[in-house]
């Protein structure tokens, strides 16, 4: 009887002591992935980060959710360089989100509630966020070739917004919400991307 219950507990404490490693693996697993992220995008120039800001600051904050929640698991070297690394986005985040106050509250808020039918995107509920995306890219299909790049800087302002709030409510979303709002998500990036390249285009022959 004695020996059955060493066993036990034996296993209890390996069982106990493999939930510890996993849960060491998957933060700094995550921490591996925004260091990769973070090298990737340093690596692009300025005017790239400027232009994809709103997925910039999209993609962060789904990759520092759990990072932030489960930070106090990082050894201590860990630790030290995710807080460069929150330091050195800060300094991002401060020098692109000046160049976006130059766009106009009331008009911004017109934009806003045009495309999500709201001007409170922050309060957005879990259960609304993928009704608002598909009324954003309802909207973006039927309008975007009248939109001039300044309106675009509008829609992907309030984009960017949507985004933030989605990266916030993640954890509350259903699985088949997720999906759908990413396939969305890719869909506004290739509308943009479009315009892009039709002034790329447009600009091309007036040179020639």
């Amino acid at each position: 009887m004695k020996k059955m219950m060493k066993r036990a507990l034996v296993l209890v404490l390996a069982t106990v002591a493999w939930g510890g490693v996993q849960a060491q693996s998957k933060v700094e697993r995550e921490l591996a992935d925004l260091r990769a992220w973070m090298q990737r995008r340093s690596a692009q120039a300025d005017s790239t980060i400027r232009r994809e800001w709103p997925t910039v600051k999209q993609e962060y904050k789904e990759l520092t959710y759990g990072l932030n929640r489960d930070a106090e698991e990082l050894s201590e070297s860990s630790r030290k360089e995710y807080n460069t690394m929150k330091q050195r986005f800060g300094e991002w985040e401060e020098r692109h989100e000046a160049e976006s106050v130059s766009l106009d509250g009331e008009e911004l808020e017109r934009w806003e509630r045009q495309l999500t039918g709201t001007t409170n995107i922050s309060r957005l509920k879990p259960a609304r966020m993928f009704d608002t995306y598909t009324q954003l890219l309802e909207k973006t299909r039927a309008q975007r070739r009248e939109w001039s790049l300044r309106d675009w800087e509008y829609a992907e302002f309030v984009f960017g917004e949507l985004n933030s709030r989605k990266a916030e409510v993640l954890d509350q979303l259903t699985n088949s919400d997720k999906i759908r709002i990413a396939a969305l998500q890719v869909e506004f990036a290739s509308l943009k991307k479009g315009r892009e390249a039709r002034d790329a285009y447009e600009h091309m022959r007036e040179s020639n």
